[in-house]
């Protein structure tokens, strides 16, 4: 099935939004209770959707080389959440998350540990998931898509400047850990403190 640049936008869409439900579930279950893994306010991961689309890109034509595809998803996965933790890190001086407590740990950016199930997602998303989602957008009338799309996208844009603005205002924990969880904490109080300032005014 060919695939068009409307299908990478949904891709990125279904998985930012499928990425961040599997972390809620899995820290959730881990920590026992619930946080926003997302680096955006809203429920999007887009490392997850950026992710896809790019391993779809790249191997939408190669399916039948499973075993060469399913390691290069490991390396290409590998390589997108160490740049996009360094660069958080850089830009926010604060982590996300951190694998310093897991062993092959690469400065706790990434670790082996997590390589294994990116491999297995990525390639259950590429040949089984990714099918049905297509399916899906091309039977969706044209005009009803297109305006999903801007509304996503208008709905995305003013999220990541609100987003970014808040942590810019905030002060981040420091140091090697994972801080979602209280950079979710911070990020709440400061909404909450904005909205009881106009429910004053």
């Amino acid at each position: 099935m060919a695939v068009r640049f409307a299908d990478y936008v949904m891709i990125f869409y279904a998985y930012s939004l499928l990425g961040w439900c599997m972390e809620v579930i899995y820290m959730g279950i881990r920590e026992k209770k619930l946080t926003n893994r997302g680096f955006l306010l809203g429920p999007f991961c887009p490392i997850y959707g950026i992710g896809l689309s790019v391993i779809t890109m790249l191997f939408q034509d190669r399916l039948e080389h499973f075993i060469y595809v399913f390691f290069s998803i490991i390396l290409l996965c590998s390589l997108l959440e160490y740049l996009v933790s360094y660069l958080l890190e850089r830009i926010f001086h604060t982590r996300w998350w951190d694998y310093h407590d897991m062993r092959f740990n690469l400065r706790g950016r990434i670790c082996l540990e997590t390589m294994l199930p990116f491999g297995v997602l990525g390639s259950i998303a590429l040949y089984r998931i990714n099918p049905l989602l297509m399916r899906f957008f091309h039977h969706m009338p044209s005009e009803i898509s297109s305006k999903l799309m801007a509304g996503l996208v208008l709905m995305t844009l003013a999220d990541v400047v609100v987003s970014v603005s808040l942590l810019f205002h905030l002060t981040l924990p420091q140091g090697e850990a994972d801080h979602t969880a209280e950079i979710s904490r911070r990020v709440r109080h400061a909404i909450e403190k904005q909205l009881e300032r106009v429910h004053i005014k």
